[in-house]
């Protein structure tokens, strides 16, 4: 991640270099990225309300933060601003700055609570990431790891239409369907378990999460969903949601009594049971056009 010692004590943080992927916030923007604004503003004294809203209350803090460091101040939060705003944190820390960096790693996926708290599933969120840009995987978030963060869409809900999805997104988004086929659950399930995996992973087999959640579905190996390597199969990951599968005696979607006269995220949260039970839904129109240009995925057995 760090390419000199100056650099992982935050010496360096004016670097262009680290500054390659910041974005231009200011007034109007919203989403994770001024989210993380607002909270590494209050690190830095300038009490803030995470919002995700650049409203004049976070223009003037900017503002304010601007003058006290030597830079233009404009309200504006570029490049130099966010160099300036960012600050270097590891396991064990605690406060703002870390709710920054959560608020970033859900943005693409984590899964987080963005609590404040760099325990074991940060820490394995950030080296994934990490690991996946590039970067040395040390858990350690620095400049490079904050510009590699912040901007490159994370200001833009992930996957909010077929086409933006990627190939890994598709192919196992190919590989939910598939399954949900070979085991002869109705299209309204095959929704179901898209709308989860979006919520939960992104739809990316990720290899962090919540305490020790993992995969597509975030399943739990300490709960009885299998070993690591089982709940990081997107196949076995997938029976297991639906509930075909031999190596978890938890009940899956097919368990449910009326799940298909339940709406998605009363589905999903039956199956999930997650402290976020409303959270599915937003991810139904999504799932239904997933459907509609995968319908023709061959089955899985």
């Amino acid at each position: 991640m760090l390419l000199a010692p100056l650099l992982a004590l935050g010496l360096l943080g004016a670097a262009p270099a680290a500054h390659a992927a910041y974005p231009t916030l200011s007034v109007g923007s919203t989403g994770p990225d001024v989210t993380a604004v607002q909270h590494l503003l209050t690190h830095h004294g300038r009490s803030t309300a995470a919002d995700g809203q650049y409203g004049s209350g976070t223009a003037a803090a900017v503002t304010d933060f601007q003058s006290a460091n030597g830079l233009a101040a404009d309200g504006v939060a570029g490049p130099a601003t966010l160099g300036a705003l960012v600050v270097t944190v590891r396991q064990g820390d605690a406060g703002p700055a870390v709710q920054a960096l959560q608020v970033l790693l859900d943005a693409r996926g984590a899964g987080l609570t963005a609590d404040g708290a760099f325990g074991p599933a940060t820490d394995a969120a950030l080296r994934s990431f990490q690991s996946a840009r590039g970067l040395a995987s040390d858990g350690i978030a620095g400049p490079q790891s904050w510009s590699a963060l912040f901007g490159s869409g994370s200001t833009q809900p992930p996957g909010d239409t077929y086409a933006s999805l990627s190939e890994e997104q598709k192919a196992n988004a190919r590989t939910i369907i598939g399954v949900g086929k070979g085991a002869g659950v109705p299209e309204q399930g095959w929704v179901v378990a898209l709308a989860t995996a979006m919520q939960e992973s992104t739809l990316v087999n990720v290899a962090y999460g919540d305490r020790d959640s993992l995969g597509l579905f975030q399943q739990r190996p300490s709960q009885g969903w299998g070993t690591e390597a089982q709940v990081q199969d997107p196949v076995l990951a997938s029976k297991a949601f639906y509930g075909v599968a031999s190596h978890t005696p938890n009940p899956g979607l097919l368990d449910i009594a009326g799940w298909e006269s339940m709406s998605v995220t009363q589905a999903a949260q039956a199956v999930q049971r997650s402290a976020y039970p409303d959270a599915y839904a937003k991810w139904e129109p999504l799932a239904r056009d997933i459907v509609a240009h995968e319908s023709g995925t061959a089955p899985i057995g």
